[in-house]
């Protein structure tokens, strides 16, 4: 990070900040490096970010690379938190209601389902 000016540090760590909540919240206590490489081509600069995450004994990474910092920074951040969740399943699905009419053949046999005041096998 050495290699940045002053604004761009600035914006870097305020949206690091911002994204470290929502992955502190997934993962208290987690360890969050980062890393900063910039290219110089035709008198543009590059940003290419690298983080990792430290799971446990896993290790989750996501890298981006643009030409705005601004949105190079939201990218990495968004595949980690990604990554995170993939891995952890922090997000859950809506449980669903057994329907004895739309399961699997075979599933409801030897199952007694009260349906409509008068008991039936199904």
């Amino acid at each position: 990070m050495n290699l940045l000016d002053h604004d761009e540090k600035d914006i870097l760590m305020a949206i690091v900040s911002r994204h470290s909540k929502k992955l502190d919240r997934a993962l208290p206590g987690a360890n969050l490096m980062f890393h900063v490489k910039l290219h110089e081509i035709g008198g543009r600069m590059k940003y290419s970010l690298h983080s990792r995450v430290k799971v446990g004994k896993e290790m989750l990474a996501a890298e981006a690379a643009d030409w705005d910092l601004n949105r190079t920074t939201h990218k990495v951040m968004e595949k980690l938190m990604n990554s995170v969740e993939h891995t952890l399943h922090t997000e859950g699905q809506k449980q669903q209601k057994f329907h004895p009419k739309k399961a699997k053949r075979g599933f409801g046999k030897n199952i007694k389902l009260k349906l409509r005041g008068r008991a039936k096998i199904l």
